[in-house]
């Protein structure tokens, strides 16, 4: 018997019970030593891009707005790119306090690593 171990508060479980992300555009996906989130922020500078973590909640925010002048008419043009996803992650067992983000073509992505007790581990059946 394979048992899954279900936590209502991720956007994206493992592939042996897979379900669509609750979040377009998030993904989460854990190894034995870490959890890692990537999100999309397509267009948007690394610069503009913030993430904070606080009653075990993770937030990615990210957004620019660029004005140019049409030369056609007399009124600007706005272009903008937001985003912003959210993540419970009280469930999840990561040292959000070093945790580490970079962002590359257009995909910031977060890896936490695992606290020692949420890491998986086999126990030794011992004989009497």
């Amino acid at each position: 018997m394979h048992l899954v171990r279900f936590d209502p508060f991720r956007s994206l479980l493992d592939d042996d019970f897979a379900m669509p992300s609750q979040q377009r555009g998030l993904k989460i996906r854990e190894t034995e030593n870490t959890i890692v989130v990537e999100a999309v922020v397509a267009g948007v500078p690394k610069k503009d891009v913030e993430i904070d973590i606080e009653d075990g909640v993770l937030t990615v925010k990210a957004e620019v707005n660029k004005t140019s002048k049409n030369k056609t008419s007399s009124y600007d043009e706005v272009t903008s790119s937001a985003y912003q996803y959210y993540y419970t992650t009280a469930l999840s067992g990561g040292q959000w306090d070093k945790a580490e983000a970079t962002v590359d073509d257009g995909i910031v992505k977060i890896e936490i690593p695992k606290t020692e007790s949420s890491r998986p581990r086999k126990i030794t059946i011992k004989t009497k």
